[in-house]
């Protein structure tokens, strides 16, 4: 069976918010006896999230960059490849600029028609003048890149197609004074059915739309404020109920909502961590009544606090049944938190997996959901577990891929 790894290749000092050593997306075999091999890549700008459209027959990659292909200031990217029925490697068919800074996140409409990009903007300036106050003071006024979500077409050979729509994002997060919500940071784009549903970091914010499956317009329904400070990651749908998973960043915690798909409309159903009970004795979880932080108050978030759990990815079992969570920890060790659903759609906690490196940015249920593939992008390395009945983890296989960050599995 073949899977398929996005890798982070920015370097240390590069305009990405992770450096890394990837080529691009490789792809990886996994054998009859569990042990896993490299037989291929296909070489990618910093490729770190992938995603397959829903017949099997291709994978896109965001590229998270701030100048596509080499052009200083053309934005991030999207690649296009087929998967080759033959043999399983990856064969590129074309690459578009991302009509924005640095791709964070794509995924291909229910339908198989459009593909979906997120968009970072920045955390750095790319602008700055001096302008007069009403004292006639001079003050430096910075600018940064827009955040937005693109909609392409995609062609009957599975290319990227033209631009149907760009939807900017606006607004900053409760920890505005630096810290990655001082503006709009899209990081995740969803979808079900023609809904299609933003994570937005920086704003504190959960953005609903609706995808018109004729023109590939974006009609925006609803830009739901999340909890102050918490800045909403990753997410994941589950299967047949209403109810969007969603993993925040700045504090280990998954937000449960439940969502009106005519509307668009979403109400908090819930609060659960995703780290071990012990931790929150000393860190519990936050409420902020104010809209955003003092100036000068402390960071108690994971971008402020490096020894705090910082949540990377979720996914979902196909039958609703479970969902895995990742955990980073700068001054330890990560972890995947496995979470029972129950016959409502809320998770409960049941298991902490404790990994070898720090850093597990992505990781990917596989094979019917009976394993779980987990990159360890700061030791350069994948590890195989077997899920189990009661939901812990079994270690299997592992083997190397360079600054790994995603999978999606080929078919069996």
């Amino acid at each position: 069976m073949l899977v398929y790894a996005g890798s982070v290749g920015a370097p240390k000092k590069g305009p990405a918010s992770v450096s890394g050593q990837g080529k691009g997306i490789y792809t990886l075999e996994i054998h009859d006896d569990l042990s896993m091999e490299v037989i291929d890549v296909l070489y990618a700008d910093n490729a770190g999230i992938i995603c397959m459209d829903p017949e099997g027959k291709h994978v896109y990659a965001a590229n998270e960059t701030k100048d596509f292909t080499g052009l200083n200031g053309s934005g991030g990217g999207v690649t296009a490849c087929r998967i080759d029925p033959e043999t399983g490697r990856l064969i590129r068919i074309n690459d578009s600029i991302s009509y924005g800074s640095r791709t964070s996140y794509v995924t291909v409409s229910d339908d198989g028609r459009y593909l979906l990009a997120s968009n970072h903007g920045s955390h750095s300036t790319v602008t700055c003048h001096y302008v007069q106050d009403d004292d006639g003071k001079w003050v430096l006024q910075r600018g940064f890149d827009d955040s937005n979500t693109a909609a392409f077409r995609l062609r009957e050979d599975g290319g990227i197609g033209e631009l149907t729509d760009l939807k900017l994002s606006e607004g900053h997060g409760y920890w505005c004074h630096g810290g990655g919500q001082s503006t709009s940071h899209n990081h995740c784009v969803q979808t079900k059915g023609d809904l299609v549903f933003v994570c937005n970091r920086g704003a504190d914010r959960i953005e609903v739309m609706r995808l018109d499956a004729e023109t590939g317009k974006l009609k925006v329904l609803n830009r739901f404020c999340t909890r102050s400070g918490y800045a909403p990651r990753h997410a994941a749908l589950h299967p047949e109920k209403d109810i969007l998973y969603v993993l925040n960043e700045n504090y280990p915690a998954l937000s449960v909502y439940r969502f009106d798909r005519k509307s668009g409309e979403m109400e908090d159903a819930g609060l659960t961590g995703t780290a071990p009970a012990d931790y929150y004795k000393d860190r519990p979880l936050p409420v902020f009544e104010k809209p955003e932080a003092d100036e000068k108050e402390k960071n108690t978030s994971a971008m402020g606090d490096r020894t705090a759990f910082m949540p990377a990815d979720i996914h979902i079992s196909k039958d609703g049944r479970f969902l895995a969570a990742s955990n980073r920890c700068f001054s330890g060790h990560g972890m995947i938190t496995m979470f029972r659903v129950d016959p409502d759609g809320m998770p409960e906690p049941v298991y902490h997996q404790e990994l070898p490196g720090k850093d597990p940015r992505g990781f990917q249920l596989i094979m019917q959901d009976r394993y779980l593939l987990a990159g360890l992008l700061d030791r350069n390395l994948v590890q195989l577990y077997k899920v189990n009945a009661d939901l812990t983890l079994t270690f299997v296989s592992e083997t190397e891929i360079p600054s790994p960050a995603s999978f999606v599995q080929g078919k069996e």
